[in-house]
């Protein structure tokens, strides 16, 4: 007999997503980012620092590197990411603009979905704000794990 699918336990929707603010300059320190900007930074590596300070023979970053994230869980809408950092920067307009003389301003996003929703929605309005301060937006997407079937024997 068929198996009746509409009595499976349907599978948990996996989903999550995350922003941040990222500038990066090989002129501008990120310590100077933050004091331009009047906003600390999560995390900030300056230009020639070793990209894995415990080896000593790693690469050395060509930028410095500046980052804040959005503070909100990654169960929150990608959307809502966007608009605490917006909300981050809005008073900054100023800073932002002279900063991006010498500065790469991105909104770096991730968004992955398993079982559920496979795309989001970032509105128009929101988007305009986004342009109107002047920062790119990067988008990084993970897909859900392909699922492997096939015959066992």
């Amino acid at each position: 007999m068929p198996e009746d699918l509409s009595m499976q336990p349907a599978a948990p929707v996996t989903k999550w997503s995350a922003g941040s603010l990222r500038i990066t300059s090989s002129t501008v320190t990120a310590g100077e980012i933050s004091g331009r900007l009047g906003i600390t930074a999560d995390e900030q590596f300056e230009r020639d620092s070793l990209m894995s300070p415990r080896n000593p023979s790693s690469a050395r970053r060509e930028t410095c590197v500046w980052i804040r994230r959005s503070g909100l869980p990654d169960d929150s809408d990608l959307a809502d990411h966007v608009r605490a950092l917006v909300e981050l920067v809005d008073g900054h307009r100023e800073e932002l603009a002279s900063l991006s003389a010498d500065c790469d301003l991105e909104l770096f996003l991730g968004f992955g979905s398993e079982n559920g929703p496979k795309g989001c929605v970032l509105p128009a309005r929101l988007l305009a704000e986004v342009g109107a301060l002047g920062l790119d937006i990067v988008l990084d997407l993970y897909p859900p794990e392909p699922t492997t079937t096939g015959a066992s024997g």
